[in-house]
């Protein structure tokens, strides 16, 4: 399975895999693309605060359209299935990884995003103990939604094709 899996352990690596078809195509740097603003800084930053609050042994992974069409159990806002999910391997064979526990990503994007901010936003209070106490309070409630993952549409069990992940990824330090 580790061959599968590609594990980064800075931003800049990430983020230069992430972009590699755009950057090829562009024949351009990760530094050139962004001053020239060809990238989704935004997106691939939220991509980067997810992968910090994954457990050991979850991952990202990212499916052909078609594929996630085939095997998502919902759609989500715009009707499409979503091609990127987070979730563990149950069960692998030579061939193919049993995903469970899985979830679309761009909900837990957001979440991943507004844990970061709140944690930032706590760095920066100073003596208040009033605004501490609301941001730890919104803080934890928004790693309690996280965790569970509530009504996310995912993949519902789902044995997949390793030949058929576009890539799947961990984030380590």
């Amino acid at each position: 399975m580790s061959d599968l899996i590609t594990e980064f352990a800075d931003y800049d690596s990430f983020a230069r895999e992430w972009h590699a078809q755009d950057l090829e195509s562009h024949s351009v740097t990760l530094a050139e693309a962004r001053e020239r603003g060809l990238l989704n800084e935004q997106d691939t930053r939220q991509i980067w605060q997810l992968l910090d609050l994954l457990e050991d042994d979850e991952l990202f992974l990212h499916l052909p359209q078609w594929l996630a069409d085939e095997k998502v159990d919902g759609a989500d806002g715009d009707g499409d299935a979503p091609t990127t999910f987070v979730g563990r391997v149950a069960r692998e064979t030579d061939k193919a990884i049993l995903v469970e526990d899985s979830a679309a990503t761009h909900a837990l994007m957001r979440l991943a995003h507004g844990i970061r901010s709140l944690e930032r936003g706590l760095e920066n209070t100073g003596a208040d103990a009033d605004r501490r106490e609301e941001l730890e309070q919104r803080l934890q409630a928004k790693y309690r939604q996280f965790e569970t993952r509530d009504d996310a549409v995912g993949l519902a069990d789902e044995w997949v094709p390793k030949s058929q992940i576009r890539s799947a990824i961990r984030r380590r330090e």
